[in-house]
């Protein structure tokens, strides 16, 4: 995901905040206390980097519209199988901030469009696999394919602060987590020997393992720092 897509996502997701927080601004006399209405700028995130549009409706109610993008491999071994996995960071989230002190502490819930994903590629060793137990040629089992998915729509709930550090200029910090739900696997085999009994069993447990090393991770831990202008 290119830093463009973020940024162009995000200025696109912004219009509708804007337009509200504009329409409520002419409807009071002064802005809140604790500092500005609006307030944009970049942030970054275990969710990745990208962008941030704030509105602090009055002081206790505030809402956000970020978006977060980012790309790494990694590998990881399931008993004798290797596995090279390209993960793809790409979420947009709509948050509500409640501000108990009506100063810059704020308690968040919302709702990310997570689109998180991990693709799989098996890498044979000495041209061969070791599939539960069983040695199979590169050729005979041809790519080894996965991918690991998460739920689209994903609540998040988090606790932070924003406050001026300059003019104009303000810091914020927030610490929570997001449930995508348990990871879905997939893992295919595209070779002449799928189509034996013996092998679709076995990949069948490679599969289960793959779900057993995962199933606890549905909750995606957040910490994001931003810095933003407001106006």
């Amino acid at each position: 995901m290119t830093l463009r897509r973020v940024l162009t996502a995000t200025l696109a997701l912004s219009a509708t905040i804007l337009t509200f927080a504009v329409g409520h601004a002419h409807a009071q006399t002064a802005a809140p206390d604790d500092g500005p209405l609006l307030s944009v700028g970049p942030v970054v995130s275990t969710l990745g980097l990208g962008a941030e549009i704030g509105a602090r409706l009055d002081d206790h109610f505030g809402l956000r519209l970020n978006a977060n993008g980012f790309s790494f491999s990694a590998n990881h071994t399931v008993r004798d199988v290797r596995y090279d996995g390209d993960a793809t960071l790409e979420s947009f989230g709509l948050l509500a901030d409640l501000h108990p002190f009506s100063d810059g502490w704020r308690l968040s819930a919302g709702l990310r469009l997570n689109l998180n994903e991990v693709d799989l590629r098996g890498t044979p060793r000495n041209a061969t696999y070791t599939i539960q137990g069983m040695t199979y040629t590169a050729s005979e089992v041809g790519s080894l394919n996965g991918k690991i998915a998460f739920n689209r729509l994903a609540p998040y709930v988090g606790v932070g602060y924003e406050g001026a550090v300059a003019d104009h200029w303000r810091f914020g910090v927030d610490l929570g987590a997001m449930y995508h739900g348990t990871p879905k696997v997939s893992l295919a085999a595209s070779g002449p020997v799928t189509t034996t009994p013996d092998f679709e069993s076995r990949l069948d447990a490679e599969r289960q393992e793959l779900r057993d090393d995962v199933k606890d991770y549905s909750w995606y831990p957040v910490l994001s720092l931003t810095m933003k202008y407001a106006f």
